[in-house]
């Protein structure tokens, strides 16, 4: 499952770019979920902030979530990873779930950029 706190660990495989902005289609939530970790200490997904710039950060509010669907976007390269069924495709290239994308495009086409659509479709 992908949770907020994931960002605070992925980098872009494709140019080493941190933090990947995210863009969320679908959330559960999960009430009775309790905090138990460290806050995120580089970056806070859930409020979208570098670590040091948190003061008091929503820990109890954003473990509850998990994100179904949505997409990773690298600010440097460009590049977008979806999160499709709440796991995060990271793969580049040749390596990348061509079938699984195409159904999430398929699904959510007005809600991914057109130019991912277009690079993936003709890819």
């Amino acid at each position: 499952m992908v949770k907020y706190r994931l960002s605070n660990y992925l980098i872009c495989p494709r140019c080493k770019e941190f933090p990947l902005e995210l863009n969320i289609f679908k959330i559960e939530e999960y009430p009775n979920r309790e905090f138990r970790f460290q806050p995120c200490e580089e970056y806070c997904s859930y409020l979208d902030k570098r670590g040091t710039e948190i003061v008091d950060p929503p820990c109890e509010e954003c473990i509850k979530k998990e994100i179904i669907d949505g997409y990773y976007k690298c600010p440097k390269c460009d590049e977008w990873y979806p999160i499709i069924d709440a796991i995060a495709i990271m793969h580049i290239g040749e390596y990348r779930p061509k079938k699984v994308i195409k159904r999430f495009i398929e699904k959510y086409s007005d809600k991914i950029p057109k130019k991912y659509i277009e690079k993936e479709l003709t890819s």
